[in-house]
C-alpha cells in the first residue's frame, strides 16, 4: 500500500512566519505568566486534558496534574494507552485583536523526570503547535529539556499554542504578544488600495474600512511584489470590492498577483465580486506562458507564477476562461478559509461552450494549497471541466473544504473537481463533495491519458477521510459514476465514504495501485481491505450534516455543542488501522473514522474502549494495564479486567502457564493478539485458553505461538465460536478442541507435532495442518519449515528474508515455506513488509512486521 500523505497536508500553517521587519512599533501589546502555583491552568486554557493529582490512582485517560518538585510546582503530563496529554492556549485569554497582526514569543521550561512521581519508564516527550484559528495547525515540534522560546505570529488577533507530552512536566509559561502598527490605512491615509500598496514597504500593514470600493486603484489590484498584508479592520461581509466588469473588452478583476509574491504577501477580509476576463485563449503549456493580465485566468484574483495567501475572503460572482473565482498558473497560493461561491468557467468566446474550474482554476504546475474553505454553487458552461475545482499538471493539496452544489449547462467532467495532465498530484483530506451535478464523476474525476505525457507523470489522487454523498449525474448515467470516477490515474481512496450519489458510487478504470479502495463505506461495495456497504447514518443526509451518528457523541455544527443518537454510525473506528487518530476527541477506540471528520475534533465519539498491555518482563499485575509502561504482567490478569469491545496486547516474551494461569474468556467480545514479534505461549499444565461459551466470532485470539501443553493448547465448548487467527500451535499433545456446538474459526493457522491431533471437533480454512484435515478449504499438509523448533523459533524459512530474534536482524535461508502467501486470499496482508505477495502469510507472524517475505509478484 502506498501512503497516503504524497501532498503533505500537516505543513500548512500561516503561524509561523514573521510578517514585521526592523524596529517594532507596537500599538498593542500583552503578557501572560503562570508559574503553576495557583490552578489557573484549567480556567485560563482553551482545551486541555483531566486534571489529577499527584497523589490519588491514575486516571483512565490522559491526565494532567500539578507535580511538586524541588519546592515549587509544575505542570505534568501522564499518557494513557499510548494517547499523550494536552493543554492548549488561546492567546490573549479576553477579547482578541479584531483581526489584526500579532507576533510574539511563548517561553516554557521543559523537564523529563527520572522520578517515580510520573511513572519514568521511558524517556518522555513533548511537541508543540501553533494556529491562528485553532482549527488548521502546525506540525508538531518536539521539544527537549530547558528553557525555549517559540515564536508565534497570526494574522487573526489571536495566537493559538497547544503542548502534547507524555511523562513531562513543564515550568514557568510567559507569553509575550505584541500588535505592529498599522502604518497605512484606507481610506483615512490613501483614497485607494492600489494608492496605499504603492506607498507600502515590505512588512507594513495596510488596513482597510468597511464600505465598497470599486474603480480606478480599487479593481485590478497589484501587490508589486511586496511582503505586506493588506486586510479588512471588518470582515469580508462589510468590505466589498465591486470590479463592476460588465461586457466585451471591459475585463476587471479583483487582484491581480504576477511579481513573484510569496506567502508573506497576505490578502486577508474582503469580499471581491463583479470581476470578469473576457476571452478563451490560453497558452498551451507553463513554458510558454507570457506573463500577462489579459489571459483569461481568474475572474477575482489572479495568480501568476506568484504564491500570496488568500485568507478570510469571499470570492463570489466572477467568472474566467479558466477559474472563475480564483485562477493560478505556475504558483503555489495558500487559500485559507475562503468561500468561492456563484461563479462561472467559460461561456467568454462566441459559443456558450468551455470552461475549466468555475469556482477555481489550478494549472501550469501551480502548487496551490486549499484549506477550511467552500466551494459551492459555482458554474462551467457545456463541455467543460471541473465545475467547482479544476487542477490541471498542478501539486494541489486540499483539507478541510467543502465543494458543493457545483454543476454545468450541459456536458461536465467533475461537478465537485476535475484532476488530471502530466505530473499532477492531488491530495483531498477531510473534505465533502455534495449535491454537485456533472455527466461524469459528479462528485471527483480523475484521469490520464497517455497523451498527457509518459506513464511515470500519470495523474495522481489521494481521497483520504473525505465524505462524497448525494452527487447527481445529468443525462443518462451508463457507466458513469456519480461519486468518484476515475479513468487511467493513479488513485487511492482511503478512510472514505461514498454513499447516496445516483448511478455507480464509484468506479476505476485502469488503476495503478493493486489496492486502490480500501477502508471505505462504498455504496453497492467495492472490493478491497476493510470496505463495507452500509448506511452511514449521516446525522442529516438532506440538510447536508455528514457528521456521524453516536450514542457516545456527536458534534452539532449548528448549536456548536455535543449531542447523542439512538443509533451508532458503522463508519465510526472503521478506517484505515495504520493512520493516527489525529485530533478524535476521547473516547476514540484507538481507531480512525471514515469519513470527512475523521482524525478531527470533530469526529463523532467510540464506546468506552479500553486497550490493556501485558509485558512479562517488565509488567506488574498491580499496574492498570493502560499502557504499556503501566502494563500488567499476566495475560490472565488482563483478560479478566477487559469487558466487551477491549483489546489485550501482549509484548514479545514468553510466557509460561500452568493451571492457575489459564486465561477463560467467559462470553467477552475481546480481541487478543500479540503486540509485535509473536508472544509465545508455553503451557505447563492444562489449556493456554478456553473459550467455554458462547463466544462469538467478536472474540479474537491472533498471533500468538501456543506449545508446551500435555492437554491442550485451545478448548471450546457450549457453542462457542470464536475467530482463532494466525495461531502456530506446536508441540502440544492437542491443538483445537471443540465440543456440544462449539464452532471456532480457525484461519491462518499452523497446527504441527501436536502429538494427539490437531483439530478436533472442529475444522480450519487456509492453514497449515499436519494431521487429517479438509484440504478442499485452501488447506495444506506441507512442512512449514520453521526456523529453529528445537530453540523457539517459529518463524518461517524464506529465500526473501526471515526475522532472526536473537540477532533483531533480517537473514535469508535456503528454503521457502509452503506457509508464506498461503493465508486467506481475501484478507490483506495487513503490516507485512514488502515483498509481501499481496496475500497474508499462515502462523503467528502472517499480518505483522515479522512476517517472512515473498518474492516480488510477477508483472
Amino acid at each position: 500500500m502506498k501512503p497516503i500523505a504524497r501532498a503533505q497536508y500537516g505543513t500548512i500553517c500561516l503561524l509561523i512566519a514573521a510578517f514585521a521587519t526592523g524596529a517594532v512599533r507596537a500599538d498593542w501589546t500583552y503578557t501572560y505568566t503562570d508559574d503553576f502555583e495557583t490552578n489557573k491552568a484549567e480556567a485560563d486554557s482553551c482545551v486541555h486534558s483531566a486534571f489529577g493529582s499527584q497523589e490519588a490512582t491514575p486516571l483512565p485517560g490522559p491526565y494532567l496534574y500539578y507535580l511538586y518538585s524541588n519546592g515549587g510546582r509544575g505542570l505534568a503530563f501522564v499518557e494513557y494507552a499510548g494517547q499523550p496529554a494536552e493543554i492548549g492556549y488561546c492567546f490573549p485569554t479576553g477579547a482578541n485583536q479584531s483581526q489584526r497582526v500579532v507576533n510574539g514569543t511563548v517561553e516554557i521550561d521543559v523537564s523529563f523526570p527520572s522520578t517515580a512521581s510520573i511513572s519514568q519508564w521511558e524517556p518522555g516527550t513533548l511537541s508543540y503547535r501553533v494556529s491562528s484559528d485553532g482549527m488548521m495547525w502546525s506540525d508538531p515540534v518536539s521539544l527537549r529539556s530547558g528553557r525555549h522560546s517559540l515564536p508565534v505570529s497570526s494574522t487573526e488577533g489571536t495566537c493559538y499554542i497547544s503542548f502534547s507530552g507524555t511523562r513531562t512536566v513543564i515550568d514557568n509559561l510567559r507569553i509575550s504578544l505584541y500588535s505592529p502598527e498599522a502604518t497605512i490605512r484606507v481610506p483615512g491615509d490613501f483614497a485607494t488600495i492600489q494608492a496605499a500598496i504603492d506607498a507600502a514597504r515590505g512588512g507594513d500593514v495596510i488596513e482597510v474600512a468597511p464600505g465598497t470600493y470599486s474603480g480606478t486603484g480599487n479593481r485590478d489590484i497589484d501587490f508589486r511584489g511586496k511582503a505586506i498584508t493588506v486586510r479588512s479592520t471588518n470582515g469580508a461581509a462589510g468590505t466589498i470590492i465591486d470590479c463592476g466588469a460588465t461586457s466585451g473588452q471591459n475585463s476587471h478583476r479583483g487582484f491581480y498577483f504576477h511579481s513573484g509574491e510569496g506567502a508573506d504577501s497576505v490578502l486577508s477580509g474582503f469580499t471581491i465580486r463583479g470581476g470578469r476576463v473576457f476571452g478563451t485563449q490560453v497558452p498551451s503549456s507553463a513554458s510558454g506562458w507570457t506573463r500577462s493580465a489579459s489571459h483569461p485566468v481568474g475572474g477575482g484574483i489572479y495568480c501568476e507564477f506568484s504564491s500570496p495567501t488568500i485568507a478570510n475572503c469571499i470570492i463570489t460572482d466572477c467568472g474566467a476562461e479558466i477559474g472563475g473565482g480564483i485562477g493560478s498558473v505556475g504558483g503555489a497560493p495558500t487559500i485559507s478559509n475562503c468561500t468561492v461561491r456563484d461563479c462561472v468557467a467559460g461561456g467568454f468566446g462566441s459559443a456558450a461552450t468551455g470552461g475549466r474550474g468555475g469556482g477555481i482554476g489550478l494549472i501550469g504546475q501551480s502548487g496551490a494549497t486549499i484549506v477550511n474553505s467552500t466551494i459551492e454553487g459555482n458554474f462551467a458552461y457545456n463541455d467543460s471541466f471541473g465545475g467547482g475545482l479544476y487542477c490541471w499538471e498542478s501539486v494541489v493539496t486540499v483539507a478541510g473544504t467543502r465543494i458543493t452544489g457545483n454543476g454545468a449547462q450541459g456536458s461536465l467532467t467533475g461537478g465537485g473537481a476535475y484532476c488530471g495532465g502530466s505530473g499532477a498530484d492531488v491530495l483531498f483530506r477531510h473534505c465533502v463533495f455534495s449535491s454537485n451535478t456533472a455527466t461524469a464523476g459528479a462528485g471527483l474525476f480523475a484521469e490520464w491519458k497517455s497523451s498527457f505525457g509518459p506513464s511515470f507523470y500519470r495523474t495522481s489522487v489521494t481521497v483520504a477521510n473525505c465524505t462524497v454523498a448525494g452527487n447527481q449525474l445529468s443525462g443518462s448515467f451508463g457507466s458513469a459514476a456519480g461519486g468518484i470516477q476515475s479513468s487511467g490515474a493513479d488513485i487511492l481512496v482511503r478512510s472514505s465514504i461514498v454513499w447516496g450519489n445516483s448511478g455507480v458510487a464509484l468506479t476505476i478504470v485502469d488503476p495503478v495501485s493493486w489496492n486502490p479502495v480500501a477502508y471505505s463505506n462504498v455504496q453497492g461495495g467495492y472490493s478491497g481491505e476493510g470496505n463495507i456497504s452500509r448506511d452511514p447514518l449521516f446525522a442529516s443526509e438532506w440538510g447536508q450534516d455528514y457528521h456521524l451518528n453516536s450514542p457516545y457523541g456527536r458534534y452539532n455544527p449548528t448549536s456548536r455543542a455535543w449531542v447523542s443518537d439512538s443509533g451508532q454510525s458503522p463508519c465510526i473506528d472503521a478506517g484505515d488501522p495504520f493512520e493516527s487518530v489525529g485530533d478524535e476527541p476521547l473516547p476514540n477506540g484507538g481507531r480512525i473514522n471514515m469519513g470527512a471528520y475523521g482524525g478531527t475534533r470533530q469526529a463523532s465519539k467510540s464506546p468506552e474502549y479500553s486497550v490493556y498491555h501485558v509485558d512479562g518482563t517488565a509488567g506488574r499485575d498491580g499496574n492498570t494495564g493502560l499502557s504499556q509502561a503501566y502494563a500488567f504482567k499476566t495475560i490472565k490478569r488482563a483478560v479478566n479486567a477487559a469487558k466487551n469491545g477491549d483489546t489485550v496486547l501482549v509484548w514479545p516474551g514468553v510466557y509460561t502457564l500452568n493451571a492457575n494461569d489459564e486465561v477463560v474468556l467467559n462470553n467477552r467480545a475481546i480481541t487478543i493478539q500479540s503486540a509485535a514479534d509473536a508472544a509465545v505461549i508455553v503451557v505447563t499444565k492444562g489449556y493456554a485458553f478456553s473459550f467455554l461459551g458462547p463466544e462469538s466470532s467478536q472474540s479474537l485470539l491472533a498471533n500468538f505461538v501456543i506449545t508446551g501443553s500435555g492437554e491442550g493448547a485451545i478448548f471450546c465448548d457450549q457453542g462457542a465460536s470464536p475467530t482463532l487467527k494466525n495461531l502456530t500451535i506446536v508441540r502440544n499433545d492437542f491443538g483445537v478442541a471443540a465440543y456440544n456446538g462449539a464452532d471456532p474459526d480457525v484461519v491462518n493457522c499452523i497446527l504441527w507435532d501436536n502429538s494427539r491431533g490437531d483439530l478436533f471437533g472442529c475444522k480450519a480454512r487456509y492453514s497449515c495442518v499436519q494431521q487429517g484435515t479438509d484440504r478442499s478449504a485452501g488447506n495444506i499438509g506441507d512442512d512449514p519449515l520453521f526456523a529453529d523448533p528445537d530453540n523457539g523459533d517459529f518463524h518461517l524459512q524464506s529465500l526473501y528474508g526471515r526475522y532472526n530474534a536473537e540477532w533483531d536482524a533480517w537473514v535469508s535461508d535456503s528454503m521457502m515455506s509452503p506457509c508464506i502467501d498461503a493465508g486467506d486470499p481475501d484478507e490483506y496482508p495487513r503490516a507485512e513488509r514488502t515483498p509481501n505477495g499481496n496475500r497474508i502469510n499462515m502462523g503467528a507472524y502472517g499480518g505483522t512486521p515479522y512476517a517472512s517475505l515473498s518474492g516480488w509478484p510477477p508483472l
